[in-house]
């Protein structure tokens, strides 16, 4: 069998190039579990958001969105993408409009979650390669929980999860850690056994936060260069992940 050679970014620069057989196992234990962000990180949902935004702006007079700029909006909660869509259009001051949006979004969404929803390239593979390592898996995104089980059940991804941490009333949203905090503690893993993967600033807070290590993927939703965001390691797809892990192994042992 023989390795492959990839070059990680790291912190917006090039990192030494590893090498990484492409059938891998953890033999010390480390990292004990991998935390995903879901939107812009293992699945590209922008089309579906866009649609039931659209939809539910039908209800106003004002103009509808494009997927392009809808992609910018994503990452704090629906509630949030309504206030900035609502913000954009001049009317961020308006409360009960919000309100009532959020909930008309909320349905439509729901019921239409992954008409266009895909899962990016190499996710699937990926999933099974860290999973038949014996590493623990979880998601923790602001999405709302309801909608997160339901895209994840639908995608067939749900049984790659061992814990799955969406946005709710009970919890801060990311950057706090309070989420990643509470999907590590369903796994029974500690912080610093654990990485977390994600596109986004909200993503790279909570686990600086949290205390865990962190890549970012430069393919989602971003509206901050992924060499900006503060990663350990910036990737470019999904099918590089499990040599940036090697790579913050190597760095940490």
């Amino acid at each position: 069998m023989s390795p492959r050679q990839v070059e990680l970014s790291s912190s917006g620069s090039k990192v030494a190039s590893c090498r990484v057989w492409q059938h891998w196992h953890v033999t010390d234990r480390w990292p004990e579990a991998v935390v995903f962000d879901l939107d812009g990180t293992l699945i590209d949902s922008a089309g579906d958001i866009t649609d039931a935004l659209n939809l539910a702006l039908r209800q106003t007079d004002l103009e509808p969105f494009s997927e392009a700029e809808v992609r910018l909006m994503v990452g704090g909660g629906s509630r949030v993408l309504i206030d900035r869509a609502l913000k954009a259009r001049g009317r961020g001051d308006d409360d009960s409009l919000a309100q009532r949006l959020h909930e008309v979004f909320f349905e439509i969404y729901l019921t239409a979650s992954v008409a266009r929803t895909k899962v990016y390239d190499h996710g699937r593979t990926m999933l099974d390669e860290l999973r038949r390592s014996g590493i623990k898996l979880a998601i923790c995104t602001n999405k709302p929980a309801s909608i997160t089980e339901s895209v994840l059940s639908k995608l067939g991804l749900r049984k790659c999860f061992d814990a799955v941490v969406g946005g709710t009333d009970e919890l801060p949203k990311k950057p706090d850690p309070a989420m990643l905090l509470a999907a590590l503690s369903e796994l029974g893993v500690a912080a610093d056994r654990a990485v977390m993967i994600g596109d986004s600033s909200a993503d790279v807070g909570a686990a600086r936060a949290a205390g865990l290590p962190v890549i970012a993927v430069s393919f989602g939703y971003s509206r901050i260069p992924a060499h900006e965001l503060g990663a350990d390691l910036v990737v470019d797809s999904l099918a590089e992940i499990a040599d940036a892990i090697q790579a913050l192994k190597k760095r940490r042992f």
